[in-house]
């Protein structure tokens, strides 16, 4: 069974209803009809949650939230050993050292990353360009893209 870890701003799109909602709807439809298992980094479901404590009804937004992972049967993936955490150091040392290339990501993204390298076979997101050159061990692909 094929897996593909999703990034923050897949399911912010779906949760947000902003111009990717239609193309990750069908995402999410066709990866449920291949039975295709899609899973989401701790970090990841931190980040969902900061948006659950912002919001101005945090139960409920919590409640939508969790709706919404368990109709797409998407999994949380805590990290099992510190090996992800050396990765995403390796990975974001590299981008330091060519900080003059104009993308500035955050330690997290590099977590993220090496997580999603760790538990599945391609990485899905909507911003391919962030994480294209990183180095990663597995295909990055926009929720469109994705087959």
């Amino acid at each position: 069974m094929t897996t593909y870890s999703l990034d923050t701003n897949v399911m912010v799109s779906h949760l947000r209803d902003d111009r990717f909602a239609a193309e990750t709807g069908r995402f999410l439809r066709r990866a449920r009809e291949k039975k295709i298992r899609l899973v989401m980094p701790d970090i990841v479901y931190a980040e969902l949650y900061t948006g659950v404590y912002l919001s101005d009804d945090p139960k409920s937004e919590e409640a939508r939230v969790q709706s919404f992972l368990a109709v797409n049967n998407i999994e949380v993936r805590t990290p099992r050993s510190l090996k992800n955490a050396k990765r995403a150091g390796e990975l974001y040392s590299r981008h330091l050292s060519r900080r003059g290339n104009g993308v500035h990501r955050i330690l997290p993204d590099f977590l993220i990353a090496a997580q999603a390298e760790a538990t599945s076979e391609g990485f899905i997101t909507w911003n391919m360009l962030d994480y294209r050159n990183l180095g990663l061990k597995i295909p990055v692909l926009s929720p469109d893209k994705a087959r």
